[in-house]
């Protein structure tokens, strides 16, 4: 049976876990007290003192023990009986110590408070801005690509709830922006809690962006299994708070077979993005075609053209090879049916109808406008197509022990001819866990190696001259992102010095996994292309402003369909003399292909003009082609 002064105890200990309102209170009732009892004692002993006025009453006599015991300087300046003395400053020592606790109380709730509003807690009011759900390395990207994208909207906002300190958040993501003008407010609390969720107003949201965590919050990497898994609870969650809300869900994850999974939390609409197998797909894309990356940057980042998906009324009843010149400025790239079929290119001979949507490229959503006007073409301008050339064997170097070497191969074997050779050297143990590389590929053969690649002499060994492309994977098992580029550049260095003092130039492709180690990667020649995460933030950021955009990436960047192929220039127009662009436009569309720019050899390794890079020109705009330049065109083949 607990006893009185127990149960005393813990009606206290309650009373003090409400926190700072019910301790101010407590302090209160206990000044109240000591005051009467103050109060009472000089009544009872009779010494209560005189002035003019005559003896105090009761209560100016509580009056003035509580100015004593708010003020203990008050006792100073008192007159009467001895005992009358002792009982004021007793009251005087009491109020010190209930003024000491309310200092104390009131210090603490208030640290309290703006410990919370540090940390923000408060629910977001804003509308139409965008939510990212997570932290990753990623979200640096994609800030300056919603910055970018906000450029010509007012007030455009972004709000990011994680798990993260927000006062460190905040530090982040000034740093990340720097100059570039976007509001971003941050809120700290973890995505998988719904509570946390109702933070970021995910109801009055136009896109939510789930990012899948790369590490643990000691820093340890998070194995793909484990990311999907918090990207998987998370989507449950924001399923659960927005009810029947139709949102535009943008998630990342890392292993294709989550994908399933997903769907049935999210329904078919939402765009799901799976990172390795698309970053193995760009490597082998953009190493089979120089200035392919390039090409896929400007097209994915907000800083120069992108594509747009939007109504366009006045094409209504012309066939898509007539919209194609409807358009000046801009290029056209495929229809979304009114049925909401994703169609990249169409039939040539296929008529818009009410309803449908055209994919654009354009500077701008508001500079797509049907400006297209005749060019006269001079007769002999466009070439003949040639025949079919005969797809021949090729060899091709694979550099590093990569978790994604079977992905990398499996998509090289879609685009390399039958009999071709390609040779694997990376981590010995990396490439014993990765089993039997040759299973299931058709087309190659594949002859692993164990090996260093920072080492220089194994790569003297590997004669790398004779290669016809060479892709170089990050290691990234047992070390950090930093060492993993590290090792990279090294290795690349060492190619490019192999390849000079052989006097051929082989084309390489480098994956990169930190941003800011990109741009140390190129220094010193601009012709390696490079592929990093970076493409995938774009992707991303692209996909949450425009959700119809995730069925135009799967068609371009999935092998056997319509595909980005850079083309040599002499096939489609005569070299050497003016001709407008858009006679290069007419050449592929005869081809069944659609033209979308081109790159100059002159200006290929030049990074201030997007190493010789133009996508969508003007269609009147005059061009002179040399041997060399190449035309951008979306094709089957």
């Amino acid at each position: 049976m607990p006893s009185i002064r127990q149960r005393l105890r813990y009606r206290f200990d309650n009373l003090m876990a409400r926190g700072t309102g019910a301790q101010i209170l407590l302090l209160a009732v206990i000044t109240v007290v000591l005051v009467l009892i103050t109060a009472g004692a000089i009544e009872i002993c009779d010494v209560v003192p005189e002035d003019d006025t005559g003896a105090d009453s009761f209560g100016r006599l509580a009056w003035k023990s509580l100015n004593h015991a708010l003020d203990a300087g008050a006792v100073g300046g008192d007159a009467g009986s001895w005992t009358f003395l002792i009982i004021m400053m007793l009251v005087t020592i009491g109020g010190l110590f209930v003024l000491s606790a309310l200092i104390g109380i009131l210090n603490n709730g208030f640290s309290a408070l703006i410990e919370s509003l540090r940390r923000g807690r408060s629910t977001v009011i804003e509308r139409n801005h965008t939510v990212i759900l997570g932290w990753s390395p990623k979200i640096h990207t994609l800030l300056s690509e919603f910055a970018a994208a906000g450029e010509n909207q007012r007030n455009a906002c972004v709000v990011v709830l994680a798990n993260r300190d927000k006062v460190a958040m905040d530090a982040d993501v000034a740093e990340s922006l720097g100059s570039k003008r976007l509001r971003v407010v941050t809120r700290a609390g973890s995505p998988m809690n719904l509570g946390d969720l109702e933070l970021a107003s995910l109801e009055t949201s136009k896109a939510v962006v789930v990012l899948a965590p790369e590490t643990h919050p000691d820093g340890r990497e998070m194995a793909p299994h484990e990311s999907d898994t918090v990207v998987l609870k998370t989507l449950l969650a924001i399923n659960k708070a927005a009810g029947k809300l139709p949102l535009h869900v943008v998630a990342e994850i890392f292993d294709e077979r989550t994908e399933t999974v997903a769907r049935m939390v999210v329904g078919a609409n939402a765009a799901l993005i799976v990172a390795p197998p698309l970053i193995s797909r760009l490597l082998v894309q953009t190493g089979r075609q120089s200035g392919l990356s390039v090409v896929y940057t400007e097209l994915l980042d907000f800083g120069g053209v992108e594509m747009y998906v939007k109504p366009e009324p006045g094409l209504t009843g012309q066939t898509f090879r007539d919209a194609v010149f409807a358009y000046d400025d801009s290029a056209l790239l495929g229809v979304v049916t009114a049925e909401g079929q994703t169609l990249v290119p169409p039939p040539l001979d296929r008529r818009f109808a009410p309803g449908d949507q055209v994919v654009v490229i354009s500077e701008d959503d508001d500079t797509a406008l049907l400006n297209g006007k005749p060019v006269p073409v001079a007769d002999g301008a466009i070439v003949a197509a040639p025949r079919q050339a005969l797809r021949h064997r090729e060899r091709t170097l694979v550099l590093g022990g990569s978790a994604r070497l079977r992905r990398v191969l499996g998509e090289l074997d879609a685009y390399v001819a039958p009999g071709s050779e390609t040779i694997v050297v990376g981590d010995g143990e990396v490439l014993t866990a990765a089993g039997d590389l040759g299973a299931g590929i058709k087309n190659m053969t594949v002859q692993p190696y164990a090996g260093d690649v920072t080492e220089r002499g194994m790569l003297d060994r590997l004669n790398v001259a004779g290669f016809d492309h060479i892709l170089l994977l990050s290691e990234t098992a047992g070390r950090s992102q930093e060492m993993a580029d590290a090792r990279t550049m090294i290795t690349l260095l060492h190619l490019r010095d192999i390849a000079r003092i052989a006097g051929k130039a082989v084309p390489i492709t480098s994956e990169i996994l930190q941003i800011e180690n990109r741009d140390l990667a190129a220094v010193a020649q601009a012709d390696d292309f490079i592929v990093s995460n970076t493409l995938v933030s774009l992707l991303v950021s692209q996909v949450a402003e425009n959700r119809h955009l995730v069925k135009v990436f799967e068609e371009l960047f999935t092998a056997g369909g319509h595909e980005i192929y850079l083309k040599p220039a002499a096939e489609y127009v005569a070299l050497g003399v003016d001709v407008p662009y858009q006679a290069v436009v007419e050449a592929a569309l005869r081809r069944n292909e659609v033209a979308i720019g081109f790159r100059l050899a002159a200006t290929a390794r030049d990074a201030a003009a997007s190493y010789g890079v133009t996508v969508s020109p003007s269609k009147s705009r005059p061009l002179r082609f040399a041997p060399g330049d190449k035309i951008i065109v979306v094709a089957d083949e």
